[in-house]
């Protein structure tokens, strides 16, 4: 009987198998680690972005719709669709309308209150821009008490003497206020025309968060309850500004219209690793343009 003869691996062979397979292995839990490290990275990044994207979008929501008064619609309307008397057209005059109040329409009994404080304006037929402080609202009457700058023409004592669409209201504004890491503003919330005590808002950066402030009765940063937005056991906000832009202004028959923008900037990163950084920046309009 012949035998025959068994062949197999060498141990220099299985030395360089194993050796081969070490490496492959080591390629791929260095790629394993890359990648993890990676997602990591990213994870960490990605809830940075969010966190200052949130509180960005607070800020900016509540500038562009800062010193808003919520009458204004009305109050355009009403001066396009209805004529005003005066009593007077010179010192303290009674402005009242002789169109019937009809119920669904609007009118100008209907903006009450809510124009007091106001500028009473009118644009006569020669292009001429007259003013008047309104000061007092009757509500039996439907009538304003306004305080008339210089002399109105002689006309506007005639029934029907201001026409409608040359007159309008302007509100009083209330300045966005900033001081260095801190931003104010108010807000018509109770639709009653005045900024009142618990109308008065703001955003800063106070520490390492950025606060804000949701009762307030000044334009103060020091005064007023503020609460944290951005929680610092986390991101560490070490940036936070508003800027005023220069404004545009268009000009026409004696009034001036500024159109307010502001860029924010929010600066942060990982308090666990600062090497994770973020810088966001939005520049905003304000929705409620100055008018003078």
């Amino acid at each position: 009987m012949s035998m025959t003869r068994q062949k197999g691996f060498g141990i220099a062979e299985l030395l360089i198998g194993i050796a081969v397979g070490m490496i492959v292995v080591g390629a791929a839990v260095q790629m394993l680690f890359t990648t993890l490290r990676s997602s990591n990275d990213s994870i960490k990044m990605a809830r940075l972005e969010q966190d200052l994207r949130q509180t960005m979008q607070m800020v900016s929501r509540d500038l562009r719709r800062a010193t808003s008064w919520d009458a204004a619609t009305d109050a355009v309307q009403v001066s396009m669709a209805i004529p005003l008397t005066l009593s007077a057209n010179s010192g303290t005059a009674t402005v009242s309308t002789s169109k019937a109040d009809t119920p669904g329409i609007n009118h100008l009994g209907d903006l009450a209150g809510t124009i007091v404080g106001g500028t009473l304006i009118h644009i006569d037929s020669d292009g001429n821009l007259h003013r008047g402080e309104i000061t007092a609202y009757d509500g039996s009457a439907k009538t304003y008490t306004v305080s008339l700058a210089g002399t109105w023409p002689a006309t506007v004592t005639a029934t029907d003497g201001v026409a409608k669409g040359s007159w309008g209201i302007l509100r009083p504004q209330s300045v966005i206020s900033r001081d260095g890491n801190c931003v104010l503003f108010v807000l018509d919330q109770k639709l009653d025309g005045a900024y009142g005590s618990d109308e008065y808002f703001g955003y800063k950066l106070d520490g390492n968060a950025v606060k804000i402030r949701f009762s307030g009765s000044d334009s103060v940063c020091a005064n007023g309850s503020w609460e944290k937005i951005t929680d610092d056991n986390f991101v560490v906000v070490n940036g936070f500004s508003v800027t005023e832009n220069t404004s545009s202004t268009l000009g026409s028959s004696g009034l001036t219209v500024s159109i307010r923008e502001y860029t924010i900037s929010i600066t942060g990163e990982l308090k666990s690793d600062s090497s994770v950084k973020r810088t966001l920046q939005e520049t905003i309009r304000v929705r409620n343009d100055s008018v003078s």
